[in-house]
């Protein structure tokens, strides 16, 4: 087995591991009647998320600024030098 592999299966390993304790926690949350805990720890879990997805739009669309951007000069590039071809086209006929 190769040791990526192994680092992959450790990955889920910890993941799956993090996923029991975190319903477990809940679990004793529940039963112990603690739902002001709960209320607290969502809306938390929940302020992440909406960080996570704004970081994430703001990734994505910095890279599509940045394509636009390289078309756009590549653009204006390939304009510049088809009208020096055709300003060398003029001076020679």
């Amino acid at each position: 087995m190769r040791h990526q592999d192994k680092i992959k299966i450790k990955r889920r390993r910890r993941r799956k591991l993090f996923w029991l304790f975190a319903a477990a926690a809940v679990c004793a949350l529940l039963l112990e009647e603690q739902v002001a805990v709960l209320y607290v720890a969502s809306a938390l879990a929940i302020c992440g998320l909406m960080m996570v997805l704004a970081f994430s739009n703001l990734q994505a669309r910095d890279a599509e600024m940045q394509t636009a951007t390289i078309r756009e000069a590549a653009d204006n590039d390939m304009s510049r030098y088809s009208r020096n071809l055709s300003r060398g086209k003029r001076r020679a006929a």
